[in-house]
């Protein structure tokens, strides 16, 4: 593996508060899978989109941007074994503490996506969960898809799950046909619209047709997950009934099929133009 930095190079760190965000939730969850997402149903379909899209792919390098405590790199090496040469990389250092007990064989860097540490064309395969949404200015999101682009090899894959607008709005309108107060957007996220995606889409990726979509996970694969959790669940619940990962949510989450706009995390699949 070539650096173009050391393994501790770093660009402009992203606002202090969302830093110190996921530094609380490496203190509070240590190893465990809610570090980053505590509804333990979207946390179990992203792993297994996830793992689904990468008994597709070819190639060895892969690398997991945003890699949290990892927990996901992990269930990748459980999974596939010695398949991929594993990198993590992650802007909290408390995050990488924890990651670097994982039994696994990784390389763990202490970076920012805006600034990766790597040569150009190195990975076959990049993974990357609710990262780009955590960058607050569009500017920096747009570094970001060149510094993913410039590192991937030609032809290369990613898979990314970004947070959207859309699905939120969509969501907060069933929420107001029932009285419901609306979701705000967390305040450590950026989410996308449709056109700022697009942009930043440009002369750098090309995401997948349908043909080699077929048989992943769909788009809105947490749409049906977040109506039922997140209206129908709120518009029924008694009040101080449990919020999230009840048996509630367990049995709609495996019964429906995704339908829909109502969630604002989508997976999208791209390739290197």
């Amino acid at each position: 593996m070539q650096l173009v930095q050391g393994e501790e190079a770093s660009s402009q760190p992203d606002p202090t508060h969302i830093v110190d965000y996921y530094r609380a939730q490496a203190v509070e969850h240590g190893s465990s899978p809610s570090s980053t997402m505590l509804d333990e149903i979207v946390r179990d379909k992203e792993i297994e989109a996830i793992l689904l899209f990468l008994d597709r792919v070819s190639g060895r390098n892969l690398l997991e941007i945003g890699c949290g405590n990892g927990f996901l790199l992990e269930e990748i090496a459980n999974r596939f074994g010695t398949r991929f040469a594993q990198h993590g990389l992650d802007l909290t250092r408390d995050m990488l503490t924890v990651a670097r007990h994982r039994p696994i064989d990784c390389n763990w860097y202490l970076a920012d996506v805006q600034k990766l540490p790597f040569a150009s064309n190195t990975f076959d395969v990049i993974v990357s969960e609710r990262v780009v949404i955590n960058i607050l200015d569009p500017e920096g999101q747009m570094r970001a898809f060149d510094e993913i682009a410039r590192v991937l090899k030609p032809q290369g894959v990613v898979v990314a799950i970004e947070g959207f607008k859309t699905g939120l709005q969509n969501l907060n309108r069933a929420r107001a046909e029932f009285l419901l107060p609306a979701i705000p957007e967390p305040d450590v996220n950026n989410w996308f619209t449709e056109q700022r995606w697009q942009s930043f889409l440009s002369n750098r990726f090309r995401e997948f047709d349908s043909k080699e979509a077929a048989g992943l996970a769909p788009e809105n694969f947490l749409s049906s997950h977040y109506f039922m959790t997140r209206f129908v669940h709120d518009a029924i619940k008694p009040e101080g009934g449990k919020l999230r990962n009840t048996e509630f949510a367990k049995f709609f989450s495996a019964a429906l099929p995704p339908a829909g706009d109502y969630s604002p995390l989508r997976i999208k699949y791209l390739r290197k133009k």
